[in-house]
């Protein structure tokens, strides 16, 4: 396991040029895939704690000494990933908790800054599962009618 590190996500499929392995390497890359986002972003913003299992499939093409990377390498290593990732899961889940001594189920009470009387009544109710807890709906005291 590693706390950190730095995820670039590119569109896929596709493998990177060396140049672009290259460039993201010069950034301090530490792994480059095709999947994760939005899922990262998305699980923030409903609070979600997202922990990420990334396995890799190749060295892309930065390491020199590693042969090109081809589909068939890639699909061999992907099958050995799928039973590494279920053993991994099997291990893991069992293990956590159902306590969240993290920040994740707080962390849109300082994110939104705009006022919830400016959310249209369809904006609110789309929203509802995520912000009703920091802006409670009230109703009107009186209805026009």
């Amino acid at each position: 396991m590693h706390r950190g590190g730095t995820y670039i996500c590119i569109e896929g499929p596709q493998f990177s040029t060396r140049a672009e392995s290259r460039i993201y390497r010069g950034w301090g890359v530490d792994v480059i895939g095709m999947t994760n986002m939005p899922e990262a972003k998305l699980a923030r913003e409903a609070e979600l704690c997202y922990a990420t299992l990334a396995l890799a499939t190749d060295y892309d093409v930065w390491h020199e000494t590693h042969e090109a990377v081809s589909v068939e390498s890639v699909i061999q290593n992907l099958l050995k990933n799928v039973a590494t990732a279920k053993d991994v899961l099997r291990a893991v889940i069992p293990a956590i908790g159902p306590e969240r001594p993290c920040e994740c189920p707080s962390l849109l009470k300082n994110a939104v800054i705009t006022n919830p009387k400016a959310f249209s009544p369809g904006a609110r109710k789309k929203l509802a599962l995520l912000l009703d807890k920091y802006f409670p709906v009230t109703r009107s005291r009186r209805r026009r009618g």
